[in-house]
């Protein structure tokens, strides 16, 4: 009889974890995963790399990028590398403060809403009654409510991006109760709590980390966002939205004052919506198998 010969494989590499080496085969993944570290880099490094961000220096107004100013300067003497630092460390605490705040909220709805199915319709028909606004006027109408600050801002958007979380675990809930091992677990007497916190949410980890990176993303844009309309954060506060706003008056003047916030904005941005593409497919069996 003939032998049949089997291809070899190489052999893993010993002390690499295998999610490891799947991200490193993605480039696009890679280079999220760099921008994002960078932002995080500079955000945690703003204090020794800049100055002052507050400091002014009106006999340096509106002073070109250069040795002294690697950003050049604002219209009442402010470095713009500085503010552009610490506008970066904004950015993270808040994007960071609305995942887990949102995350947290619209993981309990959603449990309870996919398992009980008494609460299954008025507690989705209150998360698409928050969807039905568009998320920048959602949120324009909270901060205009709540006042210009931070935490302000962390709690607006928030409840602006908790009802998309709670749809998504939902979903994976509605799935998962109907599982042979849910069943199972229900038939041996396991209590509710224990059977949501132990077999169901583990279940529904997946989903809620790549949402968790695209909810970053869209916290760092509208937070941005509602920085530049002036219902953000106060300002006096280095944001890359205040930065924006306040350089839309000499872009003609000074177009450093739009340019390097922009930039660092859209890096951002990047990064995040890279990272997350690539921990779905991660995360995907179909589409892991295929890397």
């Amino acid at each position: 009889m003939p032998v049949v010969t089997l291809p070899r494989t190489a052999p893993a590499r010993p002390g690499v974890p295998r999610w490891l080496r799947l991200v490193a085969r993605r480039r696009v993944t890679v280079l999220g995963a760099a921008l994002l570290a960078l932002t995080f880099a500079v955000g945690a490094l703003a204090p020794v790399l800049g100055g002052d961000p507050l400091r002014m220096d009106v006999s340096a107004r509106l002073a070109s990028p250069g040795r002294a100013h690697w950003f050049g300067t604002d219209d009442v003497g402010r470095d713009v590398w500085s503010r552009v630092l610490y506008g970066a460390r904004l950015s993270l605490i808040v994007g960071g403060a609305v995942v887990v705040v949102s995350s947290l909220a619209g993981t309990l709805c959603g449990l309870l809403a996919g398992y009980y199915r008494g609460l299954d319709n008025p507690v989705m028909r209150l998360m698409d009654g928050l969807m039905a606004f568009p998320a920048i006027v959602l949120a324009i109408a909270l901060m205009a409510s709540l006042g210009p600050s931070v935490i302000n801002v962390i709690a607006a958007l928030a409840v602006v991006y908790a009802p998309r979380t709670a749809r998504i675990v939902r979903g994976s809930v509605l799935v998962v109760r109907e599982t042979s091992f849910v069943e199972a677990a229900r038939a041996l007497g396991v209590g509710d709590g224990a059977l949501l916190l132990r077999h169901v949410l583990p279940n529904c980890l997946s989903p809620l980390i790549v949402q968790g990176s695209f909810v970053f993303a869209a916290a760092v844009l509208s937070e941005a966002a509602l920085s530049f309309l002036g219902v953000g954060v106060p300002p006096y506060v280095p944001s890359w939205g205040n930065i924006l706003a306040e350089g839309r008056l000499y872009l003609q003047q000074a177009p450093w004052l739009v340019i390097y916030p922009g930039a660092a904005i859209m890096l951002t941005i990047f990064g995040l919506n890279l990272l997350g593409d690539g921990v779905r497919d991660l995360l995907d069996p179909k589409v892991r198998g295929l890397i």
